[in-house]
């Protein structure tokens, strides 16, 4: 059986037990061929000195790593030369496409695959062994998502591999169960895998969203390209939700600023009924009492107006 090398690339920011759990599922895998690739966001909690601790002295085994700063990857020319472990220092938090982009932009000539994973999701042994017996069958310009479960509770599906977009409204909704053509229109970022060769067919992760519509954005470019998406339905893994940032303020900005870049970079003739629809969803969240996210929505928008002016 031919067993591909697979990159898996992990953003830590401020979670570094979250990070450490997704890595000690990782290292669990029954799939032999793989490296991992750490990057921290800046977190300043001494995350890189907690995570090289537990590699160090890990239950799973002692696992060969090297810490890098983010100066100089520059200076790589081959990531296969890194040991199973590599954990990047970044100077600065540049938000989730540019961190993750720091290890991608090392892979982008590699005839490999590469597999974004969010640090608060947990894999069970097989999963990427399953990724990678479902890609087998397809062209290399497949994009595949998995199955993420909610940890807690009944673990009910929160994304049957991606979502759906609405670009009259710059909504997503979350696919949660399998139809009779299960292709999203994206990808979820908490579990993305392809060859890294689809890195110089569609570029790089898009930076300017900083956080939320990333792969989206990636997702719609690929698409437009020839690239295929596709669910493994037997690829599962476990998210803890959104503990980066919550479901508050930040969510429900950064949701909205965005939403408002990607239609006006690709439906920009739309962009008045977003803006119209978010008045809506302003109101919602007033009359329901989310303050919060209220504010959320209406700085977004505005924010939005005051970068297309800049």
């Amino acid at each position: 059986m031919n067993r591909p090398h697979v990159y898996i690339i992990i953003l830590n920011y401020k979670r570094w037990g979250d990070t450490q759990e997704c890595l000690e599922s990782v290292f669990r895998s029954s799939y032999p061929n793989f490296s991992v690739i750490v990057i921290d966001n800046d977190s300043q909690n001494d995350s890189i000195a907690h995570l090289t601790e537990w590699a160090t002295c890990s239950l799973v085994a002692s696992v060969p790593h090297v810490v890098l700063h983010s100066h100089d990857i520059s200076k790589l020319d081959d990531p296969s030369s890194l040991p199973r472990l590599t954990f990047i220092q970044n100077e600065k938090n540049t938000g989730f496409a540019a961190g993750n982009n720091v290890a991608l932009r090392l892979l982008a000539t590699e005839d490999a695959y590469f597999w974004l994973l969010n640090p608060d999701i947990t894999i069970v042994e097989n999963t990427l062994e399953e990724l990678v017996a479902f890609v087998a069958g397809l062209s290399p310009d497949a994009i595949i998502g998995g199955v993420i479960k909610a940890l807690a509770g009944n673990h009910e599906i929160l994304f049957y591999g991606g979502a759906t977009m609405n670009l009259m409204t710059s909504t997503i909704t979350p696919i949660t169960r399998p139809s009779n053509d299960p292709r999203p229109d994206y990808i979820h970022g908490a579990c993305f895998f392809s060859h890294a060769s689809n890195l110089e067919k569609v570029g790089l992760l898009p930076e300017q969203y900083f956080l939320y519509w990333e792969e989206s954005d990636w997702c719609y470019r690929a698409r437009s390209r020839g690239c295929q998406l596709y669910v493994c339905p037997t690829a599962v893994c476990y998210d803890k939700i959104s503990t980066a940032i919550g479901r508050g303020y930040l969510a429900d900005y950064y949701y909205v600023r965005n939403g408002l870049l990607f239609i006006a970079t690709y439906k920009k003739r739309n962009l008045p009924i977003v803006v119209f629809f978010n008045g809506f969803r302003f109101l919602k969240r007033v009359i329901t009492g989310k303050w919060e996210k209220a504010r959320g929505v209406l700085r977004g928008t505005i924010d939005f107006f005051k970068m297309k002016r800049a």
